[in-house]
């Protein structure tokens, strides 16, 4: 069984992703939970995976769309060497940004929409899985049960919308389970995050509890790479061809 977890007060984008979900999923037994009234990310998905009964659990925003063919194959097979899989993450965690320490310590490919179609960001792309992560983006995570269970999710420290990601992760890190980003997962990402004043907060929150385990900015060596094209369909089939070249 996996399970999927979904905070969402949008019934338009909870609807559409289930149905996505259901799609990928196939034949796959799984279940998808919603939580409609999250007073925080971390409360709802404590509270999603109370509810849950799968031996996978994902933990998924609402607006993404899943691009990635033979998904349940793909996922369930990177679980077997791996305890937590996301799409996009760092093997050097320097602070409450996961991305902050850039190339060459940064891995995974997500779409996003611009005003004049969508621009497939590359973060790094070495190889189809990128073990060794410290920390990962919260757009999609997939957990074995009993590595969330062990970790679970900071919403007394995390009681809003921002870091949840990044400290979940980074302390399964920490806690010795094994982290990847899967490049063969491609996904569309509707939002693309917002950094004010009440982002600062949370971040100064995570900078506090983490501070004395937390890198330092290394060498940069390359950049994100940034592929536009103007379709839907043009973003799909860069994101599966940058997967068909890895092998």
């Amino acid at each position: 069984m996996i399970s999927i977890v979904i905070c969402s007060i949008n019934p338009v984008n909870f609807t559409r992703i289930s149905a996505q979900y259901h799609a990928a999923m196939g034949a796959e037994p799984h279940e998808i939970i919603g939580i409609h009234d999250a007073k925080s990310l971390c409360e709802g998905y404590n509270r999603g995976l109370a509810r849950s009964t799968g031996d996978i659990v994902i933990f998924s925003h609402d607006d993404i769309e899943i691009w990635t063919p033979h998904f349940t194959q793909r996922l369930k097979a990177h679980l077997q060497n791996f305890d937590v899989v996301g799409v996009a993450g760092t093997n050097r965690l320097v602070g409450p940004n996961w991305y902050q320490a850039g190339p060459p310590y940064a891995f995974g490919q997500v779409a996003h929409v611009i005003p004049n179609g969508f621009h497939v960001a590359v973060y790094g792309a070495p190889r189809r899985v990128v073990g060794n992560i410290q920390a990962m983006d919260g757009l999609f995570l997939a957990f074995r049960r009993d590595a969330i269970e062990r970790v679970r999710w900071d919403e007394q420290t995390f009681n809003g919308f921002h870091c949840y990601d990044v400290d979940c992760t980074y302390r399964a890190y920490l806690s010795g389970l094994r982290l990847a980003v899967a490049l063969d997962l491609p996904m569309l990402h509707l939002s693309h995050g917002e950094y004010g004043d009440t982002w600062q907060q949370y971040a100064h929150r995570f900078t506090q509890k983490h501070a004395a385990t937390l890198g330092t900015i290394g060498p940069r060596n390359g950049q994100c790479t940034f592929i536009q094209v103007p379709t839907r369909e043009e973003a799909i089939v860069v994101m599966n061809d940058i997967v068909e070249q890895l092998g």
